[in-house]
């Protein structure tokens, strides 16, 4: 009698263990879909954001008028959508060079790889830089022409921080 009583209080504690690492699975999982999700919408916040904002800020700069500020806006947002996309494919590249990096046994092959995309993707990111600040400039009188190179000048002398005006907040991005 007494053996039967231990083993039914070992199958319920069995039970009870089971039941609980199944809650904390499921919960667990439930966690990482609501941070992911949550990580959607802030990064495509950011997206919309620095395309307003840089575009007020050029405004004021260059003292654009309307039109020109129309050719700013549409000029902005393309690059920022093609800059997002690019950095993306960086960010992903830096993780898995890191991951490979991490390795018992790192594919040097595979790092230089790695290394070798990442290149491309910095020329391209750059190549796009050129296309948009001449765009830019070719929508510019001459006084503001050189009120656009003074502000890319400044940008690039801080590691290609891009810092625009906002309230109390640093906003990063490459150009």
């Amino acid at each position: 009698m007494a053996l039967q009583n231990k083993y039914r209080i070992l199958i319920w504690v069995v039970v009870i263990l089971l039941a609980t690492n199944l809650s904390m699975g499921v919960s667990f999982l439930y966690h990482k879909q609501q941070d992911k999700k949550v990580t959607e919408k802030v990064e495509k916040a950011n997206i919309e954001m620095p395309a307003q904002q840089r575009t007020r800020f050029f405004r004021e700069q260059l003292n654009l008028e309307p039109g020109q500020l129309e050719v700013f806006r549409e000029l902005n947002r393309d690059f920022n959508r093609t800059a997002w996309q690019i950095n993306r494919q960086l960010e992903s590249l830096r993780i898995e060079m890191v991951m490979e990096m991490g390795e018992k046994d790192p594919d040097k092959q595979k790092l230089e790889a790695i290394s070798k995309e990442v290149g491309q993707l910095h020329t391209q990111l750059k190549n796009k830089t050129i296309d948009y600040y001449l765009e830019m400039k070719g929508v510019c009188t001459e006084e503001q022409q050189q009120k656009l190179k003074e502000l890319f000048l400044s940008v690039l002398r801080k590691n290609e921080d891009v810092r625009l005006p906002q309230r109390g907040r640093r906003l990063r991005g490459n150009w």
